[in-house]
């Protein structure tokens, strides 16, 4: 008996809450419902078996008969961890199956463009429901939880579905024969018998989502490598396990998150620039024809009809204006036409490709060699260095004066006490040596009132000190200095920066410091958390081009998990970007081990400094507070 003559073929599959009900008809005609998981990985027309009496497992039949049948129960979970310093946090990656899970990925939704509901205005009593059925075709989605403290948390999740129908990149590719030795898969060019054929063997990432306040610490890897583990063994398409993974998205053009998990770039999406008005031309003198990709255009050609009736123009004058709003680029669009426009236009953007098994491996890397000469992606990490810059000023020595005024209180305290004199001094810093070089971080402790905040500012060649303060150093001070600041608040972010560095810099800086959300980009300073608020002004150093970073107080009104996540960012885009930080903070026991100094200077009250290295430092540290 062949396995599917002993399954049950799936009539039906409603998703409901957190559960997905299933109507199976079994050999004999007879129907049964069976619950699911909600995005459990299953559909109409599947082929499904149960396992041994009360084991409750239950299979998708496998297409392929060499392969084994494809898990749908229990769930797929895996347990992760992520590293900040010292510190190691659990992460755990699974499918939905609550209903606690769905509130979690409802809240997680708020955080990706095409989800949140922030830009419409709705009543503070409006129900927020998972915009996640908008999606269409199949999907499952991967949920991830931290745990902080004995609380598990919602810390991201990643959306899989099913693959792109057209792409120019992989079509090249793939133009290259494939023949898996396993499998019943085997093309010798990419025509249209191997896309009706073997299309389903691709997978594709559709969302990366990490919560705000966690983005720097690492989720995203142990997200992808969940996913990769769970395509490989439970993603199909009628009973056909995929053996390509494959992404695209705008933000790869800034910010290379999927590289470090074995993905390719085979290169940019054609996108519509080049052929949009044409098809508008097509649809409009045989609206109801068959052609292309029809539920793309059609859905471009209402939203091109909107916009004639809303301007109340012929839709010849529309497609004239579409034209030429091409040709001069979209600044030339008035907000009106942008806002309306923009959803017809889209523009190329980089593909990347994954193999799920080994012989897929060897393909990708043997058919990348085949191509002819390709683009080759867009290289950012040393878009922010600065000139290299060392520095070796010695004896700094910093001392206070305080002429005392001859008034009645001032002479009763000088009398009783037998004070004499008209001058206060104190030595604020004593005899410091100051050496460091490119990428080298200084931590500056000590109590409150040993002079941290003075001792930076007689860092900076640009500042000058207070009447009363008397500097006493030598050597040069051949370096620009810049200082953590507050941006501009009544503008969003993106626009204030952009504005002094361009777009394409500015977006790059604010996805580099872990700001890579679009509601982010359009939020003013003010309306930012405080961890996203200094994310942005680390950005704002990143864009300037101050070959020494000077902190005071640094993290000092941060909780210790968002800290620790600013300083290890902190800490890679010194070393990235070749920069000098001078960092001063007095509490700093909970980012210490994120941002390893590279050497800790502690000042003293009225005594001689102490340089020590980290290791040096955390050993005694520890020693205080143990």
């Amino acid at each position: 008996m062949s396995k599917k003559e002993k399954s049950y073929i799936v009539q039906s599959a409603n998703p409901k809450g957190c559960y997905k009900n299933l109507t199976v008809r079994g050999s004999d005609g007879s129907s049964i419902t069976v619950r699911a998981h909600r995005f459990a990985v299953v559909g109409k027309g599947d082929h499904i078996r149960f396992g041994a009496v009360g084991n409750n497992r239950i299979f998708v039949v496998s297409k392929d008969a060499s392969e084994s049948d494809i898990p749908l129960t229990p769930i797929f979970s895996i347990d992760e961890s992520v590293s900040v310093g010292q510190e190691k946090f659990e992460l755990r990656i699974r499918e939905i199956k609550t209903e606690l899970d769905m509130r979690a990925l409802e809240f997680l939704e708020q955080f990706h463009y095409k989800t949140n509901s922030s830009l419409s205005e709705k009543s503070w009593h409006d129900d927020t429901k998972s915009q996640t059925a908008s999606v269409g075709g199949r999907r499952s989605v991967l949920y991830a939880e931290i745990k902080i403290g004995r609380r598990w948390l919602p810390a991201g999740y990643i959306d899989l579905q099913m693959p792109l129908m057209m792409c120019k990149p992989r079509h090249v590719l793939f133009n290259c024969p494939y023949s898996h030795p396993r499998r019943e898969i085997a093309w010798e060019c990419w025509d249209q018998h191997a896309i009706k054929s073997y299309l389903n063997t691709i997978v594709r990432i559709g969302r990366v989502v990490v919560s705000p306040e966690l983005r720097g610490l690492g989720v995203t890897r142990p997200m992808i490598k969940a996913a990769k583990m769970f395509a490989a063994e439970r993603w199909h398409i009628g009973g056909m396990r995929p053996v390509f993974m494959e992404i695209s998205a705008e933000m790869l053009n800034h910010i290379d998150f999927v590289s470090s998990s074995g993905f390719r770039f085979i290169g940019r999406t054609e996108g519509n620039i080049s052929r949009v008005v044409k098809d508008m031309e097509q649809m409009a003198r045989a609206p109801n024809g068959e052609f292309g990709m029809m539920s793309l255009q059609r859905k471009y050609y209402r939203v091109l009809e909107d916009y004639c009736k809303t301007f109340q123009i012929s839709f010849e004058e529309g497609l004239e204006i579409l034209r030429r709003k091409i040709e001069e680029n979209s600044d030339a669009l008035s907000t009106g036409e942008w806002a309306i426009l923009r959803s017809i236009i889209r523009h190329p953007i980089p593909y990347y490709l994954c193999a799920l098994d080994d012989y897929t491996v060897s393909y990708l890397r043997d058919a990348l060699r085949e191509l002819p000469l390709r683009e080759h992606k867009k290289s950012n990490k040393r878009e922010f260095t600065v000139k290299s810059t060392q520095i070796d000023i010695n004896g700094i020595s910093i001392r206070a004066a305080y002429n005392i005024p001859e008034t009645r209180s001032t002479k009763i305290i000088m009398d009783i006490f037998g004070l004499k004199g008209d001058t206060v001094y104190a030595d604020i810093v004593q005899n410091v040596d100051v050496k460091a070089s490119t990428g080298n971080i200084i931590l500056v402790v000590g109590t409150s009132g040993s002079g941290k905040s003075i001792f930076l500012n007689s860092l900076d060649p640009a500042k000058t000190l207070d009447g009363n303060l008397m500097v006493k150093r030598t050597g040069n001070l051949k370096y620009s200095a810049g200082w953590l600041r507050s941006l501009r608040s009544e503008a969003p972010i993106f626009e204030v920066l952009a504005e002094k560095f361009s777009p394409e810099r500015a977006f790059i800086a604010l996805s580099r410091v872990g700001l890579s959300e679009a509601l982010v980009f359009i939020k003013p300073f003010w309306m930012l958390s405080r961890g996203q608020q200094y994310r942005a002004m680390i950005a704002d150093l990143l864009l300037r081009d101050e070959e020494v970073w000077l902190l005071d107080e640094f993290c000092s009104d941060l909780d210790p998990i968002t800290a620790k996540i600013v300083a290890h960012n902190l800490r890679k885009q010194v070393i990235a970007s070749g920069r000098i930080a001078f960092i001063a903070a007095a509490n700093h026991g909970h980012f210490l081990d994120a941002l390893r100094p590279t050497k800790v200077l502690m000042l003293r009250p009225s005594d001689q400094p102490v340089w020590l290295s980290y290791k040096e430092y955390q050993n005694e540290f520890l020693d205080q507070v143990g």
